[in-house]
């Protein structure tokens, strides 16, 4: 009896000793390794699905949503490049935008008030429905001609295909629209523009002194050059093939656009970007959006994107095919 009342006393002083390191080793490990009842929630709008990215399985290390800000350090100065101009360089959130045309997004270029923001386009029949459109039903939501009116009223992406959809180059305009962030590397004679949509590239030179050849073929991402106006850089891109659109909705352009994107650096933390279409045969007057940028935390890096891997949508008929159209002229 007194072998087991000692075997007994021994195990409990065991177990004792046992729970005091546990207790002692909890109250030690740092908040993210206490179990997950002892973690922080995360931020509102950090999961994916908040932010219109790639969904539960594009989250990555570090944590945070893909294409959203996230809070960090307050915002400092805005870094400089060596001549003095701000340094547009980092890994930024460009506010996904499938649709340009969005309420109370159409500004005047023209009309610039005080404080740097614009009035409203005043866009003559907007709302109205446009009944010969195909698929989806559209109204009057740009200041169309008649020929952009048509664009317009035509897109069927489920019917006729979307060039998107068939993995070819999104365009100048619906990459700057994209999702997933991109990568600015600023230099005091160039800009870098790197995609994480289909890890795609744009070169601006900002020298004076460079020209581009004459020579070059229209391209679906157009041609850029870059000048400064105080400490906004202006980017102006032309020589469009005509097989983009401007957003996801369908938005239209023609090869003739001439689009002016601006971006100016108003601290370590953000940009300010304004994108202006100038197209005289889609719109009858330019109009333009403005839009606010966030830089990413350092943890949040650029990433490969590969939209031809598994698209299972081209290959068993899910997904029209996109054929080149024949009425750009």
């Amino acid at each position: 009896m007194r072998i087991r009342q000692n075997s007994i006393v021994t195990l409990a002083a065991i177990l004792a000793v046992l729970v005091c390191i546990q207790v002692v080793a909890a109250v030690q490990a740092p908040a993210g390794q206490r179990g997950a009842g002892a973690q922080a929630a995360p931020a509102a709008g950090q999961g994916d699905a908040a932010q219109g990215g790639r969904g539960a399985g594009g989250a990555r290390g570090g944590g945070g949503a893909r294409g959203q800000a996230q809070a960090g350090p307050p915002a400092g100065p805005t870094p400089r490049l060596a001549n003095g101009k701000p340094d547009l360089s980092g890994h930024w959130t460009n506010p996904y935008t499938p649709n340009m045309a969005g309420r109370g997004s159409v500004l005047d270029p023209s009309k610039r008030r005080a404080d740097g923001t614009y009035e409203p386009l005043v866009i003559p029949n907007a709302g109205a429905a446009i009944a010969e459109s195909k698929g989806v039903p559209k109204t009057v939501d740009l200041p169309y001609t008649a020929w952009g009116r048509k664009q317009w009223a035509d897109y069927d992406p489920v019917a006729n295909g979307d060039y998107a959809g068939s993995c070819l180059p999104f365009g100048m305009s619906r990459n700057i629209n994209s999702p997933h962030g991109l990568q600015m590397v600023h230099h005091n004679d160039a800009l870098a523009i790197l995609f994480e949509q289909n890890t795609w590239f744009h070169f601006v030179p900002t020298a004076a002194s460079f020209k581009w050849p004459a020579d070059l073929p229209a391209s679906w991402n157009g041609v850029s050059t870059g000048r400064w106006d105080g400490d906004t850089l202006i980017v102006e891109t032309t020589g469009f093939n005509g097989y983009t659109r401007l957003d996801t909705n369908g938005h239209p352009h023609s090869k003739e656009m001439k689009m002016i994107n601006t971006f100016l650096r108003t601290d370590s933390n953000t940009i300010i970007h304004t994108v202006t279409v100038n197209d005289p045969k889609a719109y009858t007057v330019p109009w333009m959006n403005q839009r606010t940028w966030r830089i990413k935390q350092p943890t949040d890096v650029i990433m490969e994107y590969s939209c031809e891997e598994n698209n299972l949508g081209i290959y068993d008929g899910a997904i029209k095919r996109w054929e080149y159209p024949t009425d750009l002229d």
